[in-house]
């Protein structure tokens, strides 16, 4: 990624606002929030999280941490084995979610279109079936 996109994506958030999010973010996930609820938290979307956490930034540094207002817990080590199974566990269930979802719309969708073809064919018999009963219009 050139610098000049990095820097045309970031006028929002200053470097550090980033780096303090993205650790909010895993102190989130790892209390068992949703990624849903984690970027309801934190203001921002679930794309542009996504996006922060593929940036080359830094490393937070602890003492940046320490100062913030809301827990003052420093960010020691990378997320465990089992964390991370739970995340994983997580992402699974919401993908099974969303895989549900898209099938009850797709099975919707048909049955709105078979009856669509079926109201449109009996609107079309129904037309024939008054047009025998009257004979020709210029019988009369």
């Amino acid at each position: 990624m050139n610098r000049a996109y990095l820097d045309g994506k970031m006028k929002k958030h200053s470097h550090e606002e980033i780096l303090l999010k993205l650790a909010r973010a895993d102190e989130l996930a790892r209390a068992g929030n949703s990624q849903v609820d984690v970027c309801k938290a934190l203001g921002v979307s679930v794309m542009t999280l996504h996006r922060w956490r593929k940036l080359p930034l830094s490393k937070p540094e602890p003492d940046i941490l320490q100062n913030r207002a809301d827990d003052g817990k420093a960010l020691t080590s990378p997320p465990a084995m089992d964390e991370m199974r739970h995340v994983l566990e997580e992402l699974k269930l919401e993908n099974q979610r969303l895989r549900k979802i898209v099938t009850d719309l797709l099975l919707e969708k048909m049955r709105l279109e078979e009856a669509a073809v079926t109201a449109s064919s009996r609107q079309s018999g129904t037309q024939g079936a008054i047009q025998a009963l009257l004979g020709p219009a210029d019988s009369r």
